[in-house]
């Protein structure tokens, strides 16, 4: 039988795999190349959620950009889709920034 124990949440798998500032970097932009080509918006908010989560709770994160934590999640579970004045303080907070290519 299989020792659940020793397991750990996708969560804290991606905290652990995606520790500095580029690999976060990296990961949400490809989140959102694939957003671009497929307009799928699902991948990036998923993305943007983990990396939201290695920064700090969601309510905490919440609460520095002036936003309700439910409507953080209503943004990353996709039942609202954020203006752009949202998506750029979310970004900001995070220390990244919103580039056309």
């Amino acid at each position: 039988m299989t020792n659940y124990k020793s397991s750990i949440s996708m969560d804290d798998a991606f905290v652990q795999i995606f520790d500095t500032q580029e690999d976060l970097k990296e990961y949400l932009s490809y989140a959102f190349e694939q957003y671009i080509e497929d307009g799928n918006f699902n991948v990036f908010y998923r993305a943007l959620e983990l990396v939201i989560k290695s920064k700090d709770s969601m309510q905490g994160f919440a609460e520095k950009i002036n936003l309700s934590r439910t409507s953080l999640y209503n943004i990353i579970n996709g039942k609202k889709e954020p203006r752009i004045t949202t998506l750029a303080k979310i970004l900001k907070e995070l220390g990244l920034t919103l580039k056309v290519a």
